[in-house]
């Protein structure tokens, strides 16, 4: 199978509008994952320390997609897919709960050679429904095989029940491109899905981002065909708690030394490591440390 990301070289100037016109989303996606500062405290600090302690006590890929699952289903979803493209297939089919046979279709007809959501997730983090892509297709001046592709696909999806999917954005946390988390409920019809949907968004971002890290740190041979990046400097380590307890863990320094290191106060500093601690249960900093550790969230390096 060729690379993904290799299949959308079009020169026609109708094919590059389409482009053109995803592009436009960005002003949205700004607003929805803006780059978050160590001393600029969230809303749902707890809830995304809490993925990413939840995902990572998975010892397996198995257990990983179930607490996915978990994950999802808490807010009102059935199912999901998540994968990247930029990695040209390999972990395509890994994390996914959709229909087995919907995928064999899929790719049997090659329809990912043509799914305008490829090349959107190439210049987006913007959410986008998929009914959107589709009414593009449907809409659009011009009949391409994209459009007639996406067309397809929209009748594939509703003969195994898929009416609509919401999918989410974040940048990969290592390696390169835009990671993929896809949530739809079957039989669903896309006014409900949206109505689920609603209100969940950003908590479907920070879902998002949480499985990419750990997917990264615990199975990134399994899924991504490479491991981890041992660079730290081009891993970004986020949730804020995160940030704190990694650099408490690999630096010999008290509590008012690591808020000065990270430039955020002593209180912001024992706020993030209050919610670490919550997260894993633990009754110190120290517990707290050896649980992000050993559930390969952060490494010891000294």
């Amino acid at each position: 199978m060729p690379g993904k990301n290799q299949l959308f070289e079009w020169g026609d100037d109708s094919e590059s509008r389409i482009i053109d016109i995803t592009r436009d989303s960005k002003k949205t996606a700004s607003l929805l994952s803006p780059d978050l500062l160590l001393d600029n405290p969230s809303p749902y600090t707890e809830i995304e320390f809490g993925y990413y302690a939840h995902l990572s006590a998975a010892n397996d890929l198995p257990e990983f997609q179930r607490k996915i699952e978990e994950s999802i289903r808490d807010l009102g979803f059935q199912e999901f897919s998540y994968f990247r493209p930029s990695t040209s297939g390999v972990d395509s089919e890994k994390l996914v709960t959709v229909s087995g046979d919907l995928l064999t279709d899929y790719f049997a007809e090659c329809f990912f050679e043509h799914d305008l959501i490829l090349p959107y997730a190439d210049n987006n983090t913007a959410p986008v429904y998929q009914s959107t892509l589709h009414d593009f297709a449907n809409n659009a001046p011009f009949d391409i095989d994209m459009t007639r592709m996406m067309k397809a696909i929209f009748r594939l999806n509703k003969s195994y029940g898929y009416h609509e999917f919401y999918n989410t954005f974040a940048k990969a946390k290592s390696g390169e491109g835009n990671v993929i988390l896809s949530v739809t409920v079957k039989g669903c019809s896309p006014v409900r899905l949206k109505e689920i949907v609603r209100g969940s968004e950003s908590t479907l971002q920070l879902l998002c981002e949480a499985i990419d890290f750990v997917a990264s740190r615990k199975f990134s041979n399994t899924l991504f065909g490479s491991g981890p990046s041992e660079d730290e400097t081009c891993f970004i380590i986020n949730p804020k708690p995160l940030g704190v307890l990694d650099t408490l863990a690999n630096n010999d320094l008290n509590i008012s030394q690591v808020a000065h290191h990270l430039n955020i106060s002593v209180v912001t500093a024992n706020k993030h490591l209050e919610v670490a601690r919550k997260a894993f249960g633990a009754r110190t900093n120290y517990a707290a440390i050896k649980k992000a550790i050993t559930s390969g969230l952060i490494t010891y390096r000294n």
